[in-house]
């Protein structure tokens, strides 16, 4: 048997971005695709991180911060797969640019 994923997935290592690429240099390429970004790191809204809250807004970026950056993959992506339909639900109805934390507890809590 074998799972498909009900949308296409790109990673960082898969698109080829240096290790330590700049978040606003990878988010001013991916943003004029029109991609849904998911990160653990949930750090773009706070003081410091202008440059990469200067891409999201400009590019119009959907973010959503996803729990479990220290756990096992099968848990983020349990995570991923409890939460898709909601995750889906604000790509279709809100306005670009927002951010989103997935809480461990499966609530999402907009940020930006």
């Amino acid at each position: 048997m074998t799972l498909k994923c009900p949308f296409e997935v790109r990673s960082h290592d898969g698109e080829g971005f240096p290790d330590k690429m700049p978040d606003d240099e990878w988010l001013h390429e991916v943003g004029p695709k029109g991609w849904v970004v998911c990160s653990h790191d949930a750090k773009w809204h706070l003081p410091g991180e202008d440059a990469a809250m200067k891409a999201i807004q400009q590019h119009k970026i959907g973010c959503f911060y996803l729990w479990g950056a220290s756990s096992i993959g099968f848990f983020k992506l349990k995570s991923l797969a409890h939460n898709y339909d909601k995750i889906v639900k604000v790509c279709n109805t809100e306005k670009r640019p927002f951010i989103y934390r997935v809480t461990p507890r499966n609530r999402l809590q907009r940020v930006l």
